[in-house]
């Protein structure tokens, strides 16, 4: 303790939690925390900083923290890491402090390449300081991180003005990833979104092994909490992490394959059926009829056909009613004689390859917003060019 950096009268401690890469199969980086201590008692973070409202107050202190983090794990064996720091907002957006955060950071002898700095999303105002601020460290080689992205009301439109090399998933979104079905999927969405704006993602949070698979699930890129390491002084190696994340990966892969192997048998079933209703169409049997060998299995939702120009002929033929209460509310959206579809990719790749099946990606049904994928196959009825489609449910 005698040891430790000292700053108006506080001992700043820090203690270092592993950020892991699910690829990698190893630990790429440490988040600092401040582990301070005043006359031999423990203060948590938010006790220290409550202490300090000024803003050169509050940003000397974030200068002293980050000196006292760099000090430290110069000291642990943590080589070819990258080291989060936390930041606070407002000392990135005053140039003074910025210049001396940069020397801090020079001092440290870490290089800059490894140093992450991490801010909170819902802190960001997207001044010119904060902007040139931003500018000034990474031309230095610094990272940045969006911290806690997903609680409250997020702005991607600010993240995707400070392109981040890094975004931190809020724990309260996994937390709901955990427990909402619609959660999960958006979560691996946001996850592709993120990868879009040419940011890596780090879901934070993960406690339990039900947060592990759902964070293995979503595509994120990097992983953090207590399952995988707790924050301390010398954190845990990876020869213990590993075998913990290895253990539910492959229960994962397990659950994917039976998955897989599930779908490919439903939608083999669906393929020949569809395949037995545009024969029968082709062959002129009315609508109704032809479609009998796609309604009569349990998964497909509707089936209807469009024109040579993705206007859709006549109404859905529904395999199951909606219960009279979701009829209603979905009332607006029932009759789809003449909606145009064109712009759905179901359409446009079958158009272009007359008689070749395409299966689009699972999207929600505008029809009932139900989650499906399509079946399409442009096929040529009385000499006009139309598309057979039908909406097919996965399971879960």
């Amino acid at each position: 303790m005698d040891n430790l950096p000292m700053w108006d009268g506080l001992a700043l401690g820090s203690h270092f939690q592993p950020i892991y890469s699910l690829a990698h199969r190893r630990t790429v980086g440490m988040e600092a925390l401040l582990r301070a201590t005043e006359q031999g008692s423990a203060l948590s973070p938010p006790q220290v900083y409550q202490r300090y409202i000024r803003r050169d107050e509050r940003a000397a202190m974030d200068l002293a923290v980050v000196r006292a983090h760099c000090e430290q794990f110069v000291l642990a064996p943590a080589a070819q890491h990258w080291l989060f720091l936390n930041i606070d907002a407002v000392t990135l957006a005053d140039l003074s402090f910025v210049q001396q955060l940069q020397q801090i950071i020079a001092d440290s002898g870490i290089p800059p390449q490894l140093i992450v700095l991490e801010v909170l999303e819902q802190a960001l105002e997207l001044d010119a300081g904060l902007l040139e601020g931003v500018a000034l460290l990474r031309e230095q080689g610094c990272l940045l991180a969006i911290d806690d992205f997903g609680v409250g009301h997020s702005n991607l439109d600010r993240v995707c003005s400070l392109e981040p090399d890094f975004i931190k998933f809020d724990r309260h979104l996994l937390r709901s990833a955990v427990n909402q079905q619609r959660t999960r999927t958006l979560l691996s969405r946001l996850v592709r979104l993120m990868h879009e704006i040419g940011a890596l993602v780090v879901v934070e949070g993960v406690e339990s092994e039900s947060d592990v698979v759902v964070a293995l699930d979503s595509g994120c890129d990097l992983v953090q909490g207590y399952y995988v390491a707790r924050p301390a002084a010398v954190p845990e190696r990876d020869e213990q992490i590993t075998p913990r994340l290895d253990a539910k990966w492959d229960e994962l892969m397990n659950r994917e394959l039976l998955r897989r192997k599930l779908n490919r048998r439903q939608l083999e079933l669906s393929r020949q059926a569809f395949v037995q209703t545009a024969i029968a169409l082709m062959q002129g049997n009315e609508f109704r009829l032809a479609a009998q060998p796609m309604l009569n299995l349990p998964d497909v939702i509707r089936c209807f056909l469009l024109d040579q120009e993705g206007r859709q002929l006549g109404r859905n033929l529904n395999v199951r009613e909606l219960s009279e209460v979701n009829r209603l509310r979905f009332a607006p959206l029932e009759d789809t004689t003449g909606a145009v579809w064109s712009r759905r990719s179901y359409f446009q790749h079958a158009i272009d390859q007359p008689g070749v099946l395409y299966m689009s990606e699972p999207y929600l049904s505008m029809t009932d917003t139900r989650t499906c994928v399509t079946l399409s196959m442009a096929i040529e009825i009385d000499e006009q060019m139309h598309v057979l489609c039908s909406d097919v449910m996965l399971p879960k």
